[in-house]
């Protein structure tokens, strides 16, 4: 009976630990943004944030050196979320780029109605990031090869802090 009770009392330790420190998911870039215009589609046009492009976040530890970037897509017309059925018209993605193998995979979602007031967030963990090929000369490969420009622009730069 005492071992269980030991058991249990560092197990409850331990929880208190494993959150100590942790930031949580990176929020959608406001103010600090550099918003600019990517491209133009029938129903909305796409944004790229240039300073959110870079190495430098949580999920880098201890795995690839991925590069990291925020997408906004600003939609003409209503759009439904299909899981929390709210309506939105500002699709924020966050996405991590393995730049040598061109593969993408997006880790967060946040929607906005015309407002700006936060419909659903979804945020998905490291271990069940999906990374896809981007099809030849299609407008996922360019935007990966711009994003990843970009990052490589800012690595050749000398630090001047």
């Amino acid at each position: 009976m005492r071992a269980l009770l030991l058991a249990l009392g560092l197990l409850l330790a331990a929880c208190g630990k494993y959150d100590d420190k942790l930031d949580g998911p990176a929020p959608v870039p406001e103010k600090k943004a550099e918003w600019r215009q990517y491209g133009t589609m029938p129903d909305f046009e796409m944004w790229v944030d240039s300073a959110s492009v870079t190495h430098e976040a949580e999920e880098d530890k201890g795995s690839a050196r991925y590069t990291y970037v925020w997408m906004w897509q600003k939609f003409k017309t209503d759009q439904i979320d299909g899981q929390s059925k709210g309506k939105y018209r500002n699709k924020y993605t966050r996405q991590a780029i393995d730049c040598p193998s061109g593969r993408m995979a997006g880790i967060a979602v946040e929607l906005r109605d015309e407002d700006g007031v936060e419909v659903a967030r979804y945020d998905v963990p490291g271990f069940q990031w999906e990374f896809a090929d981007q099809a030849a000369d299609s407008y996922g490969a360019d935007f990966v090869r711009q994003v990843c420009k970009i990052m490589a622009d800012k690595d050749a730069k000398p630090d001047t802090d």
